[in-house]
């Protein structure tokens, strides 16, 4: 199928999900719901049914909305409003989405905080959101949060709970704790709980749900505003993709953090009456164990999580029957032949979206009934209410077929903008209102709409145009190299070269030259790497998706090795 052009620039989501079934957004049962109304109106209708299974609680959507109503209360006890931020660092447990749909139903905003972020991003993301309160775990593991919270505010020792007076975080005046013990200037989880229940507020479909911070590899993050109506019919849209039902059960272990595990998959599942099976922290056995117990039908994962369970020596002994479709990433360097691996033995109708913080995941994705190779392409087809075009980076005309270009989106799914920076909104956008991507892509001759890499790391070769993951995928065929990574460094023949940083499978010896005469003959001879350092890792940085290689340092430390 091809997706039918809106103008000679740009292709909107269609209104196709497989031959005989419409997705078209006006049958959209969500269209100006808010997540709050969603959720109402999920547990009138399936109210009995399991939403949250998480270790041995197992919550119904009647519960899940009754407890959003007790929390709301306590939330507004505290003086939480509409247009107020409450930040939430959680692992994914039942109270952040007790929280986040509680928040909601006021218009209180919730500021999305990555479970692994220490004092630096937590510092920032408190200050520049402007929250008003935070709700936190008081550990993780071995991981204690309140170290972290009494390093950023020294005042939370003898403040009274509620009375926070910050000189770094003057807004912040409540921290809330999921733990029964009491601590210094903290309010508990429990005593927000006794406050009763609260009619919820007036929300409209525009108001801002969320704010996401983007991963912030190359600078501190900007706070991505998510409104309702820019997620809610998505996700509804999405669980028609995935051919969701009542009897449907996700396993998920994606960060509540991100547009993907706190937005999108909640949603997806929940309009469609799906449960999720909750992890707090990813283990492969765990995972299977999960799967196997609770016949789990959808998992959405990373190569961070899909390397270790396909590795794990129980994958075999493990009734994986169940496991039917979904969304699969490779956003650490993955492997050869991951994802063709995931389909064999995982999940059949398993595909490979695109999705970013500033336009929703899944914001392009597939047909189920595709050839299993056509799933596995990156994209293809903008969801409902999502517009995609490719622009030529350096003039902004449109890209021919096949011609690799910026992607560029508009439509219900993308952000207005940044919170508090109306200068980096205002550089997001073009002049007629596209959404600047970052990311290389290409629309091929069936309308497809593909992506190659990020725009900012391809690399200039004389005249060619070429995404690192390119030579990536390459390297990853010889049978030594578990990851690479490939960065430019100045060339004053070509511009840029090529560079490799490889990780080796555990045993292999093979030599820079080795590798570099395996790539002659079959990749252009431009794109063969200038030089290749063996390392046992690259740096890293957390992202609600699993860790993102760093490609700014990658990049600087080329230069120191390989420029003279």
């Amino acid at each position: 199928m091809s997706c039918p052009p809106t103008s000679p620039s740009g292709w909107r989501g269609r209104t196709r999900r497989s031959s005989t079934t419409s997705t078209d957004v006006a049958a959209n049962p969500f269209a100006r719901a808010t997540a709050w109304s969603l959720l109402e109106t999920i547990a009138a209708r399936h109210g009995p049914r399991e939403a949250i299974v998480f270790d041995d609680a197992r919550l119904t959507f009647a519960a899940v909305r009754d407890r959003a109503r007790v929390f709301a209360a306590g939330l507004a006890a505290l003086g939480l409003g509409r247009g107020d931020a409450l930040a939430i660092w959680l692992p994914n447990r039942p109270l952040w989405f007790v929280a986040q749909y509680a928040a909601a139903s006021l218009g209180v905003v919730v500021v999305a905080l990555n479970p692994r972020y220490r004092a630096h991003e937590l510092a920032y993301i408190l200050g520049q959101s402007h929250a008003v309160a935070l709700l936190a775990t008081d550990r993780l593991g071995p991981v204690d949060y309140l170290d972290t919270l009494e390093a950023l505010l020294p005042e939370l020792a003898d403040a009274v709970p509620g009375e926070l007076a910050s000189a770094r975080f003057p807004r912040l005046r409540h921290v809330i704790v999921d733990s029964e013990a009491v601590y210094p200037g903290c309010h508990r989880v429990s005593d927000l709980m006794a406050a009763g229940t609260l009619a919820p507020a007036a929300v409209a479909p525009d108001d801002t749900f969320t704010i996401l911070y983007t991963s912030g590899t190359t600078s501190f993050p900007k706070g991505a505003m998510i409104t309702h109506a820019n997620c809610v019919p998505h996700g509804w849209n999405c669980g028609e993709t995935l051919r969701l039902t009542p009897a449907d059960r996700i396993l998920h272990a994606l960060p509540a953090a991100g547009t993907w595990g706190g937005v999108n998959i909640p949603l997806t599942a929940w309009s469609h009456g799906a449960c999720l099976v909750l992890m707090d922290v990813f283990d492969p056995l765990r995972a299977l164990m999960l799967i196997e117990r609770e016949r789990c039908t959808v998992w959405n994962a990373v190569d961070s999580m899909l390397i270790p369970l396909l590795d794990h020596p129980d994958v075999g002994r493990r009734d994986l029957s169940s496991l039917r479709t979904g969304g699969v990433a490779a956003t650490g360097g993955g492997r050869h032949g991951l994802l063709e691996e995931v389909l064999e033995r995982l999940m059949p109708l398993a595909f490979q979206p695109y999705g970013m913080t500033e336009v929703n995941a899944m914001s392009l994705l597939h047909e189920l009934d595709e050839p299993a190779a056509d799933r596995l392409l990156p994209g293809v087809w903008p969801a409902p209410g999502l517009e995609a075009r490719v622009a030529r980076p350096e003039t902004g005309a449109i890209a021919a077929v096949d011609e690799e270009g910026e992607l560029q989106f508009r439509g219900a799914l993308v952000t207005r903008g940044y919170y508090d920076m109306p200068a980096e909104t205002k550089a997001a956008f073009t002049a007629d209102g596209w959404f600047k991507s970052g990311d290389l892509g290409r629309r091929d001759h069936k309308g497809r709409v593909i992506f190659s890499g990020r725009l900012k790391e391809t690399l200039r070769i004389s005249h060619h145009m070429v995404a690192p993951g390119e030579i990536e995928d390459f390297l990853l065929a010889h049978p030594d190299v578990a990851q690479a990574f490939v960065v430019g460094i100045p060339d004053p023949g070509s511009n840029e070269a090529p560079v490799a940083y490889v990780i080796r499978k555990a045993g292999a010896r093979v030599t820079e030259e080795e590798l570099r005469a395996w790539c002659h003959g079959k990749i252009a001879s431009f794109k063969i790497p200038r030089g290749v350092r063996f390392v046992d890792d690259v740096p890293r940085t957390p992202s609600p998706h699993g860790e993102k290689v760093q490609r700014v340092k990658l990049r600087e430390l080329a230069l120191k090795e390989f420029v003279r």
